[in-house]
């Protein structure tokens, strides 16, 4: 997935306007074991490879709390 796919898909959400109640949404990212685990940071790193096919990539580092389970767990 890339960053324009993301933006694709809130857009649907939100009709492509800022300030929208979506705007204040927690992020989660949905673990191997079905739990969800909060965004704390987003970073954006760049490889050190020459002519890598991914010369920059953004993370997301989560928070391991395991106190929600994903409802949608095993769906996709």
């Amino acid at each position: 997935m890339r960053i324009r796919d993301f933006q694709q898909i809130l857009g649907k959400f939100t009709n492509n306007e800022k300030g929208t109640i979506i705007s204040d949404c927690p992020i989660y990212i949905e673990t191997m074991d079905g739990h969800l685990e909060a965004v704390r940071r987003v970073e954006l790193q760049e490889t050190k490879l020459f002519n890598s096919p991914e010369p920059k990539r953004i993370v997301l580092k989560a928070e391991s709390l395991k106190i929600f389970k994903s409802p949608t767990y095993k769906q996709s």
